[in-house]
């Protein structure tokens, strides 16, 4: 019979162990009455003495199997078995032992553990199979039918109940262990989303510094003014650089795609590659043009970085259902391969989450072609 150990979903700050305690203990004080009896009973002091020292047996192993006081549980579920067994023996042999009559009332108690750690099939055959006996044992001992039943169906009643608090303390543990998972989750893919903005904002940005850099180099010696110009440009770029930094790590950036189109312009320009931009004044949903956006800046790094190329086309073309973003180069197809790196698979992500398209490859002419097609 496979047995319910869960985790019952107490949180670590709350006070549901302190009223699990409680609760036990005062369940434990009908137990009052069957000692009473027991004392009173004309037995000898020995004998009183064994059926008390069992009976605490009874009560020690009953405590061990209920949350939150549970060494029974974290020994493993064998031993949960072996415990809830022992439990209606032990209320048998005290029974037979001559034990007085009130001490049917361990059946209670044992049904409560099964509802709280058995599966609802299981537990609701223990509780019939509980009450049916207890029913059956009154009538061989000639008791009271009125007495008889009322304790019958306290099993049932008890059992039932301590059934449906077991499963609803265990869709709580659950319910927690899935928001704990949803919260790990959460953290990882925000770090993802850092790590992808991050790469895909200063790998623009930081080949864009670099071309100027390289210019101004070039032309400190012959034409200074020039390169006065190019280091103005560079400072620009770092200062918007650090800015779109600290907004992508605050969560806030939004660029937009006529942003980057003009940025993808002026970093092929700086790079010598000749740019041809068409269908850029096109209105689209935020996240396809964000998308969109990020495709430009990606795909214009790879062709400054990879290909070699002389000219570089971008078209925008935006339908009905749909809009499509087309990069071609004249550049080494070889050079320029479909970019494995975390910039080309960041894209792609977030095209598949758009339910949208991306292709990438050579051309046949010669050059590499970007192709991204995302339903509007």
């Amino acid at each position: 019979m496979r047995l319910l150990l869960p985790d019952h979903g107490f949180p670590a700050n709350d006070r549901g162990p302190l009223r699990a305690h409680a609760g036990v203990a005062l369940g434990l004080l009908f137990l009052i009455g069957p000692v009473a009896d027991l004392v009173d009973e004309p037995l000898a002091p020995a004998h009183i003495a064994a059926l008390l020292v069992g009976l605490l047996v009874f009560v020690a192993l009953y405590l061990s199997l209920l949350p939150p006081i549970a060494p029974v549980i974290a020994i493993g579920p064998r031993a949960v078995g072996a415990a809830l067994v022992a439990l209606p023996v032990i209320a048998v042999i005290e029974l037979l032992a001559g034990a007085p009559g009130s001490f049917v009332a361990l059946f209670v108690y044992f049904v409560a553990a099964s509802g709280m750690l058995l599966p609802a099939r299981a537990a609701a055959v223990v509780i019939a199979g509980t009450a049916i006996g207890v029913a059956g044992g009154g009538a061989v001992d000639e008791a009271d039918t009125g007495e008889v039943g009322i304790t019958a169906l306290t099993v049932v009643a008890i059992g039932a109940m301590m059934a449906a608090f077991g499963r609803l303390a265990r869709a709580n543990a659950e319910l927690r262990a899935t928001r704990e998972e949803l919260a790990r989750l959460a953290v990882a893919e925000e770090r993802l989303r850092i790590g992808r903005d991050l790469h895909d904002l200063l790998g623009h940005s930081l080949s864009v510094i670099a071309l100027k850099s390289e210019l101004a180099r070039k032309l400190v010696d012959r034409e200074p003014s020039a390169a006065a110009n190019e280091l103005d440009d560079i400072e620009t770029v770092t200062r918007t650089a650090l800015a779109e930094v600290r907004d992508a790590v605050q969560g806030y950036r939004q660029r937009g795609l006529a942003e980057a189109l003009d940025g993808a312009r002026t970093a092929l320009s700086a790079a010598g590659i000749d740019c041809e931009l068409a269908g850029t004044e096109v209105a689209l949903p935020a996240e396809v043009d964000a998308v969109l956006a990020w495709a430009v800046r990606e795909g214009t790094t790879n062709v400054i970085r990879h290909s070699a190329a002389a000219r570089c086309a971008i078209r925008v073309r935006a339908e009905a259902d749909a809009a499509a973003l087309e990069i071609e180069d004249d550049g080494r197809a070889a050079a320029a391969p479909l970019r494995s790196g975390s910039g080309l698979a960041g894209m792609r992500e977030r095209v598949q989450r758009l339910r949208g398209e991306l292709e990438a490859g050579a051309r046949p002419e010669g050059g590499f072609r970007l192709r991204l097609t995302i339903p509007t």
